[in-house]
Order: structure tokens, then C-alpha cells, then sequence
């Protein structure tokens, strides 16, 4: 069936998902550092740090499991 396609669409089909993608790994990772510096900024000390990296790595984990559901 590729072979079918025209050699400059499937490279701009490709381009266009390769921009799409770096796009929403820039969303993704601006997204968890906003998170991140949220935590950073309101606990000082080290017991309630740690409990809030805690939670943020469990948010993150369950977001994983539910992308990973719907693959």
C-alpha cells in the first residue's frame, strides 16, 4: 500500500507527525514542570516535599495507566 503513495506526500505526512508529536511532548513536559514548581514553591520543609513529590509521581502514574488503556 505504501508503495502506492507519492514519496513527497509520505515524507510530509511524516514531517507534519513528527511536528505534531514534538508539539505535544513540549505540552506535556511545560504541563509537569508547572506541577513541579507548584510543589517546589509551597512546601519548604523536607517531610512535606517529600509528600508531594509522592503525590504528584502517583498523578503522573496513573496518568500513564490511563493513556496506556486507551492504546
Amino acid at each position: 500500500m505504501w508503495e502506492q503513495l507519492d514519496p513527497g506526500l509520505i515524507k510530509k505526512i511524516r514531517a507534519k507527525l513528527e511536528e505534531e508529536l514534538s508539539k505535544k511532548e513540549i505540552e506535556t513536559i511545560q504541563y509537569w514542570l508547572e506541577e513541579l514548581n507548584k510543589v517546589y514553591t509551597r512546601h519548604r520543609e523536607i517531610i512535606t516535599l517529600q509528600n508531594a513529590i509522592k503525590e504528584l509521581s502517583n498523578r503522573m502514574q496513573n496518568r500513564i495507566r490511563a493513556l496506556k488503556e486507551k492504546i
